[in-house]
């Protein structure tokens, strides 16, 4: 009885032995595993954030060129608004010219023909119908002159038309501005 109890023992002996060995080895597996996990989810999160932070690089880039581009527009914008406010000022001034030389020429062909009927009176009928002629181109050039100043008088409302619409889109690329830099 007691040799069964001793082999009995021995054999209990050996039996938590291997179990014992079978129980470090599975943690030891577990272990690597653990380590194996953690290694390659450090190394999908790193990627994840390189990924994620290039992302945020690009649209920023792409922000920071879309407000260039605002200012380039705006900037174009305001030189086409100076150079519209220096076409209407050439246009009034043009404007005042013409109706200058208009009201000149109207009193002129007035002195002309005053002096036409003058010498009208005193003259013989050939040197009445010359000078009645001349009276009618004068007329005529006077009537072109008054047309060349109506003309620029609507040339210049269609520049003041301009200047409006150019302040406008002025004032709508600022804003464009602005929101590209909010």
């Amino acid at each position: 009885t007691a040799e069964e109890s001793v082999e009995s023992a021995e054999s209990a002996e050996e039996e938590s032995e291997e179990e014992a060995e079978d129980s470090v080895e599975s943690v030891a597996e577990g272990v690597d595993e653990s380590e194996d996990e953690a290694e390659e989810s450090t190394e999908s999160a790193a990627e994840e954030s390189a990924n994620t932070a290039d992302d945020s690089a690009d649209e920023a880039e792409e922000s920071a060129e879309t407000a260039d581009e605002s200012v380039f527009e705006a900037t174009d914008l305001v030189q086409m608004e100076s150079t519209a406010e220096d076409s209407v000022e050439s246009a009034e001034s043009a404007e005042e010219e013409s109706e200058e030389e208009a009201e000149d020429s109207v009193e002129s062909v007035a002195e002309g023909v005053d002096e036409s009927e003058d010498e009208a009176e005193e003259s013989t009928e050939s040197a009445a119908e010359e000078s009645a002629n001349t009276a009618d181109d004068s007329a005529d050039e006077a009537e072109e002159s008054a047309e060349t100043a109506d003309e620029s008088v609507f040339e210049a409302t269609d520049l003041v038309q301009m200047e409006s619409t150019a302040e406008d889109s002025v004032e709508s690329a600022a804003e464009s501005v602005d929101e590209s830099e909010d």
